[in-house]
């Protein structure tokens, strides 16, 4: 096992992508075995950080001392098996989607970051775009290998309940205590998921580091559909974009039944134009859908439905954009990523710190939360851009504020928290809650369900050892 103690060596892995300042420790170190890390586990007394990919945007990675575990040997994929597939955690989403084409099968779940690590993934239970219709990693996840913060290991499988001991591979057993605390039944990835009754793999799915070692994970796959519909559809304005979405939920034609649905406010469109020049002059909104099709003819089918749908809405459809080949398809998506990228650039040239939300409501308050929003950062003065799965009512508000305004941006970001939380939604949909987020998720569960919960921590992990300083 291979151990780095020198601080150039070690100083890659003090941050992630939340640009949050590095962190400290004293060494990384690098199993390339299950065995060699269970005896590492076995003997060490020290606080223990998870390393992935680095891709996380809520500063899980960043360690506040100790140890760091780098899992970046851990890369194998196996074959696939009755539509699963087998992978250790290193295994980038990107590694695995190469492994699947041409195989028939695809994995849903479509996280922006492609270069993320599977057990990152797994770590703040991520989903994507595709999440709509698809789900999230959580909804994949049939089998997982885990040891604990001492190196006790076990296999958790599909119905293997909390309702029964945890059975680890020394002979010793983990009852689980009963809490109060129920997760919220919208996209959610804010910290431990509880539900009476669910399995034990879904609490370690989305732990954030805190729990346990994922080591190996068997993924349900899905057939490859023949194609994915795509397009891109301009509105010159966002109410209208808002109630496109609301139509297309209600809709009854099974040709209608989009796995996509991305939202782009005005202020996104503004920054899009100076890269896709072909954008209306006029919108003010634009809605990116996406369908998989099973194929040729539903294609056909499915494309004329579309244009048929959308004559009768207000949509400027001469002007949107509708995929004619893979090409295409790669584009519209490129256009989606762009975003954050341009975003990103322009924070960094300008010297601006970026606020980023991740938060989501139920449906029911879909409309109510659009236009709180709006309101919200209009009456602000800052710069803002909206995007992200409106789809799953779960939108990216990224703050732009001046360096005079960085107050008020906490304050705006603290009345947004606020008013999503009196909506029984969540604080983070799709990133995690780590360090970043660590205020709001407390917020959110309450001073006695966060009690109940360092209970439920310190029967997996009694020393506190995992992931200090993330979620609780």
């Amino acid at each position: 096992m291979r151990r780095k103690t020198d601080p150039e060596a070690i100083a890659p892995y003090l941050k992630d992508a939340s640009n949050c300042p590095p962190g400290t420790a004293s060494e990384v170190v690098l199993p390339e075995t299950v065995d060699e890390l269970k005896a590492f586990l076995k003997e060490n007394d020290q606080p223990i950080t998870v390393s992935g990919a680095g891709t996380g945007l809520t500063a899980s990675r960043v360690p506040n001392g100790g140890i760091i575990v780098s899992m970046e040997r851990f890369k194998q994929i196996g074959p696939v098996e009755e539509g699963t597939i087998c992978v250790q955690p290193a295994v980038t989403l990107e590694d695995l989607n190469a492994y699947l084409k041409g195989s028939g099968w695809f994995y849903p779940p479509n996280p922006t970051e492609t270069l993320a690590s599977i057990g990152g993934t797994l770590a703040t239970n991520a989903s994507g775009s595709r999440s709509y219709k698809f789900g999230v990693t959580r909804d994949y996840v049939q089998e997982l290998d885990i040891l604990l913060a001492d190196g006790r290991g076990a296999r958790l499988y599909r119905g293997h309940t909390i309702d029964r001991p945890l059975e680890l591979d020394d002979g010793s057993r983990i009852e689980l205590p009963s809490l109060e605390y129920r997760s919220p039944q919208i996209k959610n990835a804010a910290g431990y998921f509880y539900r009476p009754g669910m399995d034990w793999i879904d609490l370690f799915v989305g732990s954030d580091g805190t729990l346990c070692l994922i080591t190996g994970v068997r993924l349900k796959l899905k057939r490859a559909p023949y194609d994915f519909l795509s397009g891109i559809l301009f509105m010159d304005s966002e109410d209208a974009c808002w109630d496109l979405v609301e139509v297309i939920r209600n809709e009854s034609s099974d040709a209608i039944d989009p796995c996509s649905l991305e939202y782009f406010d005005r202020h996104s469109l503004v920054r899009l134009k100076e890269k896709f020049q072909n954008v209306p002059a006029t919108a003010q909104a634009a809605l990116f859908f996406e369908q998989d099709v099973e194929t040729e003819a539903a294609f056909e089918n499915a494309l004329e439905a579309w244009y048929g749908f959308l004559e009768s809405k207000d949509v400027l459809l001469d002007d949107s954009w509708f995929a004619q080949g893979p090409k295409d398809v790669a584009l519209f998506h490129d256009f989606r990523h762009q975003v954050p990228l341009i975003l990103n650039e322009e924070n960094s040239r300008m010297g601006r710190v970026k606020m980023g939300t991740d938060m989501a409501v139920g449906d029911a308050h879909f409309l109510d939360m659009m236009r709180f929003y709006r309101k919200t950062l209009e009456d602000s003065g800052m710069d803002y851009a909206m995007f992200g799965h409106i789809g799953d009512n779960h939108l990216h508000i990224n703050l732009l504020p001046d360096k005079n305004q960085m107050e008020q941006a906490g304050a705006v970001y603290g009345r947004m928290v606020d008013q999503i939380l009196q909506w029984g939604g969540t604080v983070s949909a799709e990133h995690g809650v780590g360090k970043l987020k660590k205020a709001y998720y407390h917020q959110m569960v309450g001073k006695e369900t966060l009690e109940q919960l360092k209970v439920l921590k310190d029967r997996l992990d009694p020393q506190g050892l995992l992931g200090r300083g993330n979620l609780l």
